[in-house]
């Protein structure tokens, strides 16, 4: 399988009330968003795909509609979920799961930074969760 990854960056705020430090307290992350999707390159030579697995252009234009744009600039417990880096992760996964068994790419992987040294990961390999 091949696969293609795109980044996406965005900055929210969050709280996480039960934490027993600083992040008790409201403050934002500059995230760091990797998509990654697998398939088949498509083989048809009058396709305006050819070549691709999908162009980079439409999975940009899929991640920011469904994800980035609801992310960017809010704050993130709005979302009616508990804002980890690893339930964001997990919110994302179902946010762009429909659209990709429609389109029939496979999900392989959606990581994301909340600093630049430190991250949550859904892998379609070591997909343990119960989400």
């Amino acid at each position: 399988m091949i696969t293609i990854t795109k980044q996406f960056r965005f900055e929210a705020a969050h709280t996480l009330p039960n934490h027993s430090g600083s992040c008790k307290n409201l403050h934002g992350h500059s995230y760091l968003l990797e998509v990654e999707i697998g398939g088949v390159v498509n083989k048809d030579e009058k396709s305006p795909s050819y070549g691709m697995i999908m162009d980079f252009g439409d999975l940009k234009k899929i991640v920011k509609e469904k994800i980035i744009d609801k992310l960017d600039h809010t704050n993130l417990n709005d979302l009616g979920i508990y804002p980890t880096a690893e339930n964001l992760v997990g919110w994302i996964y179902f946010m762009l799961k429909e659209w990709a068994e429609h389109e029939w790419v496979n999900l392989v992987r959606i990581r994301l930074y909340e600093t630049v040294d430190s991250y949550a990961e859904w892998r379609k390999d070591a997909s343990l969760f119960n989400f």
